[in-house]
C-alpha cells in the first residue's frame, strides 16, 4: 500500500522531536488537556460520572479544554465536520424508533453525551497538537506516568490479595464503582477485562506513532503482569491478537528471515494461546463446556448482546432504521424470550444478571459497541459511520499496513466494549488527519 506513512512514526515521530523546543503550555487552559491525559486511566472510581458501564474523568476534561479554546474549534471543523454533524443526523434517524417504541429521557442523555464527550477528545487533540502546537513528547509523558501509576496501584491491590489484607482491600473497594479487587486487581479500571482497551487501544497505537521507548516498556510489562497476577481472561485473548497484529506490522515480507521469523512469532503465539486455554482456569473451562457455559461472566456477556440481537433478526424495519437512541432496553426486552430460549437449548447456563434481563432497566448496556449502536441507530447508520472512517482514512492518505492492522485492532477491541466515548477511535480518526496537516504545512511548521 502506498500513502503516508502514518503509523510508521516518519510524521508524528517526527513532528515529536521537531516540537520539542516548544513551549509544553500556551496558555493556563492547557492545564485541562495535561489533566485529561493524566486521568486516561481513571475509568471507575467514585469520582467519576457513571456512563454505560464505566465512570471516567479525563472526557470531562477533554470537553473543558475544547470549551475553554472554543476560537480554535472553527478550524477543526474544517477537517472533521462530517464527524460532528453525524450525532444530529443519528437524532433525526432516533426519531422513528421515539415515535414508535418509547422515549426514555435518561438513557438518550447518556448516549448523546457520550457521543459529545468523544467529540470533545477528538477536538482536544486536534486543539493541541494541530492549532497550539504544544509539545508531543510532554503530552506522551504524562500518558506513560499515569499508566505506571494505575500500573503500581494494581500491584498493590495484587500484594493485598495475597496478604488478604483487609483495610487495604476495603481501601481499594471503597474508591471503585464496581468492585472486582476482593477477587483480582482492578487497577484504576472499571473493569479488569478493560485492559486491554488501554493497553493496545491507546498505548500501542502511541508507540506505533511516536515509537517513544517507554511505551516498549510500560505495554508488555502491564500486559504480562496483569496476567501473571490472574486479572482475567480477556487481556490474554487480548494481547495474543495485538501481538499477532504488531508483528504484522512491523514484518518486512521481502526479507526471507523477517518473514521466517515471523512464522515463528505466529506459532509461538499459537503455542501460547493453547498452553494458556490449558493452564488458565476460565480458559480451560470455556475450551471444554463452550461460551455459554464456561465461564458465567462471558454467559452474561454474550447474552447481553444476543438478546437485541434477536430482536434485529425479527424486526428487520427497526433493526435497518434503530429503535432510536436510549431505547437498547426495549429491543432487549422484546428479544429475551426468544434468544433465552436459543440460549437454553444450545447448553447455556443462566445466573442471575441473565435472568434479570427479561424485565430490563432503562439503561440496559450490552458491553458491546457494534450491538448496542446497531441497537439504538440501526445498521444503516452503522454502514455510514463505517464508510466515513474509510473516507476519512483515504481522503488524507494514510492507508498502509500498519494502518490496517490498527483499524483491525481497534475493531476487534470495540466488541466487547461499548462506550461512544471511550478514545481509541477518535485517536486513530485523528491521527489520520494530523499526518496530512504536518506535511501539508511543509518545513516551516517542523
Amino acid at each position: 500500500m502506498t500513502g503516508l506513512p502514518l503509523p510508521s512514526s516518519h510524521d508524528f515521530g517526527s513532528a515529536a522531536q521537531s516540537m520539542a523546543a516548544r513551549p509544553i503550555a500556551r496558555d493556563p487552559s492547557d492545564i485541562l488537556f495535561y489533566i485529561a491525559l493524566a486521568l486516561l486511566p481513571v475509568d471507575g472510581t467514585l469520582l467519576g460520572y457513571p456512563l454505560p458501564y464505566w465512570t471516567p474523568l479525563a472526557p470531562w476534561f477533554f470537553l473543558a479544554y475544547a470549551l475553554s479554546n472554543w476560537r480554535y474549534l472553527r478550524l477543526t471543523l474544517r477537517i472533521y465536520l462530517p464527524f460532528f454533524l453525524f450525532p444530529v443526523l443519528l437524532a433525526a434517524m432516533s426519531v422513528y424508533g421515539w415515535q414508535t417504541i418509547a422515549v426514555h429521557g435518561n438513557a438518550i442523555a447518556l448516549s448523546f453525551i457520550s457521543l459529545l464527550l468523544g467529540l470533545a477528545c477528538l477536538a482536544s487533540l486536534d486543539i493541541a497538537f494541530a492549532r497550539k502546537h504544544l509539545q508531543i513528547r510532554a503530552a506522551l509523558t504524562v500518558v506513560i506516568c499515569a499508566y505506571w501509576f494505575a500500573f503500581a496501584v494494581g500491584v498493590a491491590q495484587f500484594i493485598a490479595l495475597k496478604l488478604q489484607s483487609d483495610t487495604s482491600l476495603h481501601y481499594f473497594a471503597a474508591m471503585m464503582y464496581r468492585r472486582y479487587i476482593r477477587v483480582r486487581p482492578q487497577f484504576l479500571f472499571a473493569e479488569p477485562s478493560y485492559i486491554g482497551m488501554h493497553l493496545f487501544g491507546i498505548l500501542l497505537p502511541l508507540f506505533w506513532l511516536t515509537r517513544d521507548r517507554r511505551f516498549a516498556v510500560l505495554i508488555p510489562v502491564f500486559a504480562a503482569a496483569a496476567i501473571a497476577m490472574g486479572s482475567g481472561t480477556r487481556i490474554i485473548i487480548d494481547s495474543a491478537v495485538a501481538l499477532f497484529l504488531w508483528m504484522l506490522s512491523a514484518v518486512n515480507f521481502r526479507n526471507r528471515k523477517a518473514t521466517w521469523g515471523f512464522l515463528a512469532g505466529s506459532c509461538a503465539i499459537a503455542a501460547g494461546g493453547l498452553s494458556a486455554v490449558i493452564l488458565e482456569p476460565r480458559l480451560n473451562a470455556l475450551a471444554t463446556h463452550g461460551l455459554l457455559a464456561g465461564d458465567g461472566s462471558m454467559s452474561a456477556r454474550i447474552f447481553h448482546m444476543l438478546a437485541p440481537m434477536w430482536s434485529w433478526k425479527h424486526d428487520i424495519r427497526h433493526f435497518v432504521f434503530g429503535w432510536g437512541s436510549g431505547n437498547i432496553s426495549n429491543a432487549v426486552r422484546d428479544g429475551y424470550t426468544g434468544a433465552r430460549r436459543w440460549f437454553d437449548s444450545h447448553g447455556g447456563v443462566p445466573n442471575q444478571e441473565i435472568d434479570g434481563l427479561a424485565n430490563p432497566p432503562s439503561d440496559t448496556f450490552t458491553m458491546s459497541a457494534y450491538s448496542s449502536f446497531i441497537t439504538e441507530f440501526g445498521i444503516l447508520m452503522f454502514a455510514l459511520l463505517v464508510v466515513m472512517i474509510l473516507i476519512h482514512i483515504s481522503r488524507h492518505r494514510a492507508w498502509n499496513r500498519m494502518t490496517v492492522c490498527w483499524l483491525t485492532l481497534t475493531a476487534y477491541l470495540y466488541i466487547q466494549f461499548e462506550s461512544y466515548a471511550f478514545y481509541a477511535i477518535w485517536l486513530l480518526i485523528f491521527t489520520a488527519a494530523f499526518s496530512t496537516y504536518r506535511k501539508e504545512k511543509g518545513p516551516s511548521e517542523k
